[in-house]
């Protein structure tokens, strides 16, 4: 899948591994890794192995949240042609990462 990012931040701390485990702390800086090496693997949103903890849609854009660990969540964003169907996200193969919740902080 093909990964974009909403900010520099975001793009650093998905390629960087020492910039995930300075702000997001050793364990969930390396689940967090694991989920973007999940999101790189996949060929489509809906290929990813952790179900989707949420998933709410306006228009054409979908927002879905995924866990990366009990007090840490990925928020991304993906936009597609026809939302007509709640389902529609998961045959989405460019994903735009926008945030990470880390207990009650917002990094983005």
């Amino acid at each position: 899948m093909e990964l974009t990012f909403s900010t520099k931040f975001m793009r650093d701390l998905a390629a960087d591994s020492k910039k995930a485990y300075k702000h997001l702390g050793a364990d969930n800086g390396q689940a967090f890794i694991g989920v973007i090496a999940d999101l790189r693997a996949a060929i489509f949103a809906g290929d990813l192995p952790g179900a989707a903890t949420s998933v709410r849609h306006d228009d054409q854009i979908f927002h879905i949240d995924w866990v990366v660990s009990s007090i840490c969540t990925l928020h991304t964003v993906v936009a597609v042609a026809s939302a007509s169907n709640k389902e529609a996200w998961r045959d989405c193969y460019r994903i735009r990462l926008d945030a990470v919740t880390l207990g009650k902080e917002i990094l983005a």
